[in-house]
């Protein structure tokens, strides 16, 4: 997909990502744009009923619209709908726009992993608690 490529530094094989759609088919959802997806996520609940939001790319010129948002809290209003109460996310420490996002959303940094991503590069694991920081807006339609 052309929007992973523009997203991400280093971003995952093809391979990779088809695997990911193949075991969380259900989970993979888009925002499009006269007919031209524009969003997309994955986020998805684990065995130990925490949800990951493995991924979440938008388009460069789609942007600070509010998309990204709307995607994340439509994967956490599917969630909490099957009892998760916690999310985990990753992101670059170099990457501060989503890292800026993730904390308006209520996410906080709960470690630093060294040397997380192939080329060297550190990673902020992040997390929301809706037990204690219920700050998930409804998603709105269309999406």
């Amino acid at each position: 997909m052309e929007i992973k490529r523009m997203s991400f530094p280093e971003p995952w094989p093809e391979v990779y990502f088809k695997k990911l759609y193949k075991e969380h088919p259900q989970d993979f959802h888009v925002a499009d744009f006269a007919g031209k997806v524009v969003s997309y996520i994955l986020g998805y609940a684990k065995p130990n009923k925490s949800g990951s939001i493995k991924t979440l790319a938008v388009a460069p010129n789609f942007r600070r619209r509010g998309i990204g948002k709307e995607l994340v809290n439509f994967i956490i209003q599917r969630l909490k709908e099957k009892n998760v109460k916690e999310f985990f996310l990753h992101t670059r420490t170099k990457n501060r726009e989503a890292r800026s996002f993730y904390k308006k959303l209520g996410f906080s940094i709960i470690k630093i992993v060294k040397k997380y991503y192939r080329n060297g590069d550190d990673d902020y694991s992040m997390k929301l608690s809706l037990h204690l920081n219920p700050r998930s807006a409804s998603p709105r339609s269309g999406i």
